[in-house]
């Protein structure tokens, strides 16, 4: 069990830096539209895109996500996305610490983000999974839970939810019957907050609601849009020869809940959302921030910048924040509270989602927030 962690780190890694792994139906972020404003009003260099999250101040609305670790080959990947999450102000978080829990020899592949980020908000890692009992493995107990936190000084632990994934995977862990009320437990026990997190398949509102009632903190949606989890577990079903499986991950390849209508229909919940999963630029993050989400990550960008470099993930975020604020000037935002206020109009197939499922007073009024405002004032 501990090598087989070990391996399946570095073959994520390397089959997400080789392969088109991207969800075959995007996320569809162009069906989010803001209405323009000719006189904004709003000085480009004076936008204050500040932002708090779970009671920290960050410089800016922007997640690194969960993205590596267990494996030496990834530290200087964790390195370079640590120093810029601390240069720049934003929240960080590390990849899944089940292969330190099972193997003391790789924790400095994540204890490292630390070392180079002291003041930045980490977020630790563990999977939905393994707070139950499997086949294979017992569930993990507090205490190791507690070892995942302490590893990185986390201000955050995200419990990953990744049935998807499991079920494509060649070793994955299958059951799922009892991790809501070992989610509830879990968050009686700790003594930071819990983010429920959401691999690339979505949140829809119902299980918004579930995941406030087990107590969890916030909820990052990770909606169908990205990288897709089946894709790379079906490119190591295919090294292994296990057909079975591979065509599994090949035919929920595109599954799930696109990220765009998981945020509207995880804001049922009314706790602080990530929008992760396809956001590949700022205007996305503009985007993601109007439709009600807090913070807005981007996982295989960050991925391929801090494989190269930690310049290119600076050069990234450069790209992105200058992307952000001209979005913002020209929809009359200038903060990121006013963002959530602007007018926007919901097309496509976002918009027959959501009126499919109940959500045609929440389209109206994201079309008529500033309308309704300035009538206010006449």
């Amino acid at each position: 069990m501990t090598g087989e962690v070990k391996q399946r780190k570095i073959e994520h890694v390397n089959i997400a830096l080789g392969q088109d792994i991207s969800v075959a139906q995007r996320a569809n972020w162009n069906d989010v539209q803001f209405v323009h404003q000719a006189l904004p009003e709003i000085d480009l260099d004076e936008i204050d895109t500040s932002v708090n999250f779970l009671g920290h101040s960050l410089r800016y609305p922007i997640f690194i996500s969960s993205l590596t670790g267990g494996h030496q080959d990834v530290t200087s990947i964790n390195r370079n996305l640590a120093r810029a999450a601390e240069h720049y102000g934003l929240a960080l978080g590390v990849g899944s610490q089940r292969a330190a829990i099972v193997n003391p020899d790789v924790i400095s592949s994540y204890a490292i983000t630390r070392e180079h980020a002291p003041n930045t908000f980490l977020i630790a890692n563990i999977g939905a999974p393994q707070l139950i009992a499997q086949p294979r493995h017992a569930p993990f107990t507090i205490e190791q839970v507690e070892h995942a936190i302490a590893m990185i000084g986390a201000n955050a632990l995200a419990v990953h939810m990744n049935s998807l994934q499991e079920a494509t995977q060649p070793e994955g862990d299958r059951r799922a019957l009892g991790e809501a009320a070992a989610l509830k437990t879990l968050t009686s026990l700790v003594d930071l907050a819990v983010i429920a997190k959401e691999t690339g398949a979505g949140v829809c509102r119902e299980q918004a609601l579930l995941l406030r009632s087990c107590g969890v903190a916030a909820i990052d949606v990770g909606g169908a849009g990205g990288s897709s989890m089946p894709a790379m577990e079906a490119e190591r079903s295919k090294a292994r020869g296990d057909e079975k499986t591979r065509n599994i991950g090949l035919l929920f390849r595109d599954w799930g809940i696109a990220t765009p209508v998981s945020i509207v229909e995880a804001s049922v919940a009314h706790l602080p959302l990530i929008s992760t999963g396809g956001v590949r630029n700022g205007l996305d993050m503009a985007r993601a921030l109007s439709l009600g989400a807090t913070l807005a990550g981007m996982g295989f960008p960050f991925l391929k910048a801090a494989s190269e470099s930690y310049d290119a993930v600076c050069e990234l975020l450069e790209t992105i924040v200058a992307q952000l604020k001209v979005a913002m000037q020209l929809s009359g935002a200038a903060t990121i509270a006013q963002i959530r206020q602007t007018d926007i109009v919901v097309t496509g197939g976002t918009r027959n989602w959501l009126t499919m499922r109940g959500f045609e007073e929440e389209l109206k009024s994201m079309a008529q927030r500033r309308w309704s405002h300035a009538q206010n004032l006449l």
